[in-house]
C-alpha cells in the first residue's frame, strides 16, 4: 500500500493485495476506516470500484486501475541501504520545531542533516543537535512538514537518491520517502557561542506551563506552533500565552537581576527543556540553552517594550 503527494511517499506491504494494482481516494478511505469498529474488513473488486464490507456496513470507492508509482524506479536503483545513527529521530523532532514558515527563504523551512549534525533556524532562533556517529551519505535538507511526519516512524536505515531521501524501518516493511530541497544551509557556528550571565528558570515555571499550554494551543486554521512569551524584569519572570479564545499570565520570582529581557519559544520545546537542560546563558542579544548533545539560541531584546 502506497501514498504519494509529491513531497512524501509512504509504503507498507499488505498481505492479500499482492496481485492488486490501483488507487482509491485516500481521505474517503481513511475516514471510513476510522469510523469502522470491526477489527477485520473484507474487500471485493467490482468493475471500477472496490467494495468494503465491515459488519453490516459496506461502502464503495472508485478504483483507478492504471496507476504509475513515481518512486518505484528510484527506490529500486538507489544506493545500498545504510544504518542510521542512534538518536537521529530525536534530533529531527527537536529541530523541526525551530523551522521557519516563510517560503521566501525555503532553506529555513527545512531540517538540515549534515554528517553528525542536525540543525534548523527560522532566523529568530537556531538549534543544533549532535549525533554520536555521522549519518551516511551527503548532507541534505528536508521540509519541516515532512520531518514532523517522519518522526512518527521508528526508522533505522536510509538510502539517498538524487532528489529524495528514503528511510526504512528495522523490519524492512515501512519505507518513508521525503523530497530533498535544494539549497545551502547557512553557517550558524558563530551564533552558538554566547558570553553572558548564567540563568536558571524558577522551579514553579513547570507547573505554570501546564496552565499556559491551554491558551498557547492554536486552532487548525492558524497552523502556528503553540508558543509562550517569557519576560524577565525587576526580579520577576512573567509567563504569558494567548490565542483567539483567551490569554494567560503568571508572575514568579527569579534570582536573575542582571538585565531585562524578553523572548518567545515553542511551549512543547520549553517543557522538554526541564528534562534535558544543563545550562542557560543570557547574552547581550540572545539567550542560549544547552544540553548534553544540543544547543538552542533565541534572539532577545535587551530592553522590553514596543
Amino acid at each position: 500500500m502506497v501514498t504519494y503527494n509529491d513531497e512524501i511517499s509512504i509504503s507498507h506491504p499488505v498481505k492479500g493485495l499482492e496481485d492488486v494494482t490501483g488507487a482509491v481516494k485516500a481521505q474517503a478511505l481513511y475516514e471510513f476506516l476510522n469510523k469502522v469498529k470491526k477489527e477485520e474488513i473484507e474487500l471485493d473488486w467490482e468493475d471500477n470500484q472496490v467494495v468494503i464490507h465491515a459488519g453490516r456496513s459496506k461502502a464503495g470507492l472508485t478504483f483507478e486501475q492504471e496507476v504509475k508509482l513515481p518512486l518505484d524506479e528510484e527506490i529500486g536503483t538507489v544506493e545500498k541501504w545504510k544504518k542510521l545513527p542512534e538518536g537521529i529521530v530525536e534530533g529531527i523532532k527537536l529541530c523541526a520545531s525551530c523551522c521557519s514558515k516563510d517560503m521566501s527563504r525555503p532553506v529555513l523551512t527545512c531540517v538540515h542533516i549534515n554528517g553528525d549534525v542536525i540543525e534548523a533556524s527560522d532566523s529568530y532562533q537556531i538549534i543544533r543537535y549532535k549525533l554520536k556517529k555521522k549519518a551516511p551519505g551527503k548532507s541534505f535538507l528536508i521540509p519541516a512538514s515532512s520531518a514532523r511526519e517522519l518522526i512518527r516512524y521508528a526508522v533505522t536505515e536510509i538510502a539517498l537518491g538524487d532528489s529524495w531521501a528514503h528511510f526504512r524501518t528495522e523490519d524492512e516493511t515501512v519505507i518513508f520517502s521525503a523530497r530533498i530541497i535544494a539549497g545551502v544551509f547557512p553557517d550558524i557556528e558563530k551564533y552558538l557561542e554566547i558570553e553572558g550571565s548564567d540563568f536558571s528558570f524558577p522551579d514553579t515555571l513547570q507547573e505554570a506551563l501546564e496552565k499556559a499550554n491551554i491558551f498557547a494551543k492554536k486552532t487548525a486554521n492558524t497552523g502556528d506552533i503553540p508558543s509562550v512569551t517569557i519576560e524577565v524584569k525587576d526580579g520577576l519572570l512573567t509567563l504569558s500565552a494567548k490565542n483567539e479564545f483567551g490569554w494567560f499570565e503568571e508572575k514568579m520570582k527569579t534570582k536573575y537581576k542582571d538585565a531585562d529581557f524578553k523572548f518567545s519559544i515553542g511551549i512543547d520545546f520549553l517543557i522538554s527543556l526541564f528534562e534535558k537542560l544543563q545550562t542557560s546563558v543570557i547574552g547581550p542579544d540572545r539567550i542560549g540553552f544547552a544540553g548534553e548533545n544540543w544547543w538552542h539560541v533565541i534572539s532577545i531584546m535587551a530592553e522590553t517594550g514596543e
